[in-house]
């Protein structure tokens, strides 16, 4: 919405409306009136028609409630965001049943209720454009999820992969993993996987690549995940730029559950590609302190372009209980923001590495790889299923002294 979007209060407690009006004021959105309940909040609404309606809904729901639905049937094309002291699951779910399109807990915060606004305006927009047939018929699109650190050495690749490899046979999710290390691209290696084809030649092509001919340049591997491996050649990156990654990356999406986006600890134009078209970024770190140093700026900078949004961007300790010196607490101080996941430090994931197997393949009980087939099953919003433990009794125990006593009989 390029102009300033108008919004009418509905709050029957007058002094808590103007305090609502002030806030609003205050980020640049107009308010032409506040009103109460009932009548009053439906023949304002119709008159002033505006562009949204921020609702206050409180116990006893009937007169809220009802005001609500009067003006959701009378204006359906009109947005309206409740907001209230409570939080309980009855009030949000009879708000939203009968017509709210956001629901705002208090104290109000103001970037949170700009953010919400806008968000629903522009929600509701693309509906309409949609309706007059503007837009462009949707397309599937899967989560696209790019891991990402401000240094290398700290197990990118390690934590791409073997995530893929979870997510395809714990989760029983379509994969692709993409290579988009410009420097080394280890991906290959790490899979032990040919390169015949890589995310170069798809750039090239991707005029004439539909959903068949995009499987001659995947790879896929036995775990089946499809992997575009890196160019074998780094002089190949120079004739790609951020568009053919977005494209690239959205016609995989359009054809699996998850795309895995695996980067170079380092910041260049492909990178800042591959953070910008993803639904989540894993900010890998460790325990040592050039890393945590390296992710303070990271992290800095992705709040700088995302915001504060703990949805898309969480941090991931790799080598976690490793001893430096530095304990977890202190990293989550340093970075002010909470570790999401924890992967142990664990010596057979270099040794998988070696072999060409990944970890959550080679050796699925180990410390790491649980802890990678968990977070895929978080990921992918399934209960992993725990492996039987054996308790060590078995039937032949309990009839060995039979067989004894029969030998001796």
């Amino acid at each position: 919405m390029s102009r300033v979007p108008q919004v009418i209060v509905v709050d029957p407690d007058r002094e808590r409306a103007a305090d609502v009006v002030k806030l609003l004021e205050s980020i640049g959105i107009e308010v032409p009136s506040s009103c109460g309940y009932g009548v009053e909040a439906f023949t304002l609404a119709m008159s002033m028609e505006p562009d949204l309606v921020l609702m206050r809904v409180e116990e006893p729901l009937v007169r809220p409630i009802q005001t609500l639905t009067r003006l959701h049937d009378g204006m359906p094309d009109v947005p309206v965001v409740v907001f209230s002291t409570q939080a309980n699951l009855r009030l949000m779910r009879q708000a939203l049943v009968s017509g709210a399109s956001d629901y705002l807990q208090e104290p109000l915060k103001p970037e949170e209720v700009e953010e919400t606004i806008f968000t629903v305006l522009e929600r509701k927009e693309r509906e309409q454009m949609r309706r007059r047939g503007e837009l462009e018929e949707p397309a599937p699109q899967g989560t696209i999820i790019t891991v990402f650190g401000a240094k290398g050495g700290i197990g990118k690749t390690t934590v791409a992969s073997n995530l893929a490899i979870a997510l395809a046979r714990e989760a029983h999710q379509s994969v692709a993993l993409v290579d988009m290390d410009t420097r080394f691209g280890d991906v290959a290696i790490t899979m032990d996987i040919p390169v015949e084809r890589s995310i170069a030649d798809l750039a090239r092509n991707l005029d004439n690549v539909d959903r068949e001919t995009l499987r001659d340049y995947l790879v896929t591997h036995e775990s089946g995940v499809d992997i575009l491996p890196a160019p074998t050649r780094p002089s190949d990156w120079r004739n790609l730029n951020a568009g053919h990654i977005r494209d690239v990356v959205d016609v995989l999406a359009q054809t699996h559950d998850f795309v895995i986006l695996d980067t170079p600890g380092t910041f260049n134009e492909i990178v800042a590609a591959a953070i910008e078209v993803g639904s989540m970024i894993l900010l890998v770190t460790t325990l040592d302190m050039a890393s945590i140093k390296d992710t303070v700026l990271a992290l800095e900078m992705l709040q700088e372009r995302f915001g504060d949004d703990e949805e898309r961007i969480k941090v991931v300790l790799n080598r976690s209980g490793i001893d430096t010196g530095v304990r977890e607490d202190d990293v989550e101080a340093t970075l002010d923001t909470k570790l999401w996941w924890r992967i142990p430090n664990d010596d057979e994931v270099v040794k998988a590495a070696q072999l060409g197997r990944p970890i959550v393949m080679g050796r699925p009980d180990s410390k790491a790889s649980v802890a990678l087939l968990d977070m895929a099953c978080a990921l992918a919003g399934v209960t992993r299923k725990k492996p039987a433990r054996r308790s060590g009794f078995s039937l032949s125990m309990l009839l060995r002294p039979f067989t004894f006593m029969r030998k001796t009989a």
